[in-house]
């Protein structure tokens, strides 16, 4: 199943269609990093809330749930990024440019001086206005800057995926399954033996660069997991289906059980890879969930990702003003946690309705201006 024509058959009006599931992986994947960062900032409030977090505690310390939930975000982003491109259409790669450009930087740029304040300033830490600014670009990796918040890390992850979607068209090479699978299998494959240079010699890995080629392997496989059951095609290309199921195996069993077998379940980050898969899985094969709450939990999902640390510390700031026994600072756990995912969830709607939705509009208004230039100078060129 080669070539240009199956991205027609991958992006039929009736799959073009929001998929209300996704929206719901959208909302598991965010509350699981809501809950790690939940679980670690309130447990912080007091001994007696530590005490009193239970399984909701203990669970962050075994394994990185958060780490789960950006794996269901970078599958969804292989499921959704690639065929949002229109290939046929003059201007594809410009319109595709500009739309992700405005989904992705207004929220963000409201959240770095936010998460300066929340995070630095109001703690007595310094964070510089050219840090501010640098952060505002999204490449202080490249510069050597700190990032106001840690979870901005994943963003240069989606930038570069995107990136890679428009040099995959470009070669013609975006809705060419093999190819497709083929450079998703080398990205693993070389994470695979990277990895196993430190497992054989029972090291911890001490740089996050290996996981750059594989998660990019996991956005490829998300598109290669749409191509197979999503799209109205039913050709099959055996080198595809090999690599697609030797990864998922490799991706689902073979790595977490090699990373346990060197470093030990606790905290082991394979094994969040695998468990991330699955629930993507089972969201999209078997238990479709389509509810108003996770239509709309989906679709601010970005903004809890990027908000809900700031309100998290701006809260535990607050309560640690009160006495160490004060009730403000021994309640359950769970209170805290139930607090601040509601505090969270109303100003991830706030960011949503004043700052993403303009946005969003804003980028298909200039996606489509850019086509229509672009079809009128196609027009020229072929009139000429």
């Amino acid at each position: 199943m080669n070539g240009l024509p199956d991205a027609k058959a991958a992006t039929t009006p009736a799959e073009q269609a929001r998929m209300r599931y996704i929206d719901t992986l959208r909302a598991v994947a965010a509350l699981l990093v809501v809950w790690l960062h939940a679980a670690s900032i309130f447990g912080r409030t007091s001994a007696t809330t530590e005490r009193s977090g239970g399984w909701l505690y203990s669970t962050i310390a075994d394994i990185d749930v958060g780490h789960i939930g950006v794996v269901v975000f970078f599958l969804i982003s292989g499921f959704v990024i690639p065929f949002s491109i229109s290939p046929d259409r003059a201007g594809s790669v410009g319109a595709f440019a500009i739309r992700r450009f405005f989904r992705i930087y207004p929220a963000y740029w409201l959240s770095v001086p936010l998460a300066a304040l929340a995070i630095f300033w109001i703690w007595g830490s310094p964070f510089s206005l050219r840090e501010i600014l640098v952060n505002l670009t999204l490449l202080q990796d490249l510069f050597g800057v700190r990032s106001a918040e840690g979870v901005y890390w994943t963003l240069p992850v989606e930038l570069t995926f995107y990136a890679l979607c428009i040099v995959l068209l470009k070669t013609n090479s975006l809705f060419d399954m093999r190819r497709v699978a083929l450079l998703a299998a080398a990205l693993g494959l070389s994470f695979a033996v990277i990895m196993a240079t430190y497992w054989l010699r029972k090291k911890t890995v001490t740089t996050v660069a290996p996981y750059w080629l594989l998660n990019l392997s996991v956005m490829l496989c998300g598109a290669l997991f749409r191509n197979r059951w999503h799209s109205q095609s039913r050709a099959r290309d055996s080198v595809v289906d090999v690599l697609f199921w030797a990864m998922l195996a490799s991706y689902i069993v073979v790595l977490p059980v090699c990373a346990v077998l060197a470093t030990g379940a606790s905290q082991n980050v394979p094994l969040t890879y695998a468990l991330g898969f699955l629930i993507f899985i089972v969201g999209t094969r078997w238990l479709r969930i389509e509810t108003r709450a996770t239509d709309w939990l989906g679709t601010i999902s970005y903004s809890i990702y990027l908000f809900h640390s700031i309100v998290f510390l701006a809260m535990e700031w607050w309560l640690l003003r009160h006495a160490a026994d004060s009730s403000w600072r021994t309640q359950h756990l769970a209170v805290y946690m139930a607090a601040g995912l509601a505090a969270v969830l109303i100003v991830a709607s706030l960011v949503y309705w004043f700052v993403e939705k303009p946005g969003i509009a804003m980028g298909h208004r200039l996606a489509t201006s850019w086509r229509n230039r672009a079809a009128r100078a196609r027009s020229i060129v072929v009139d000429a």
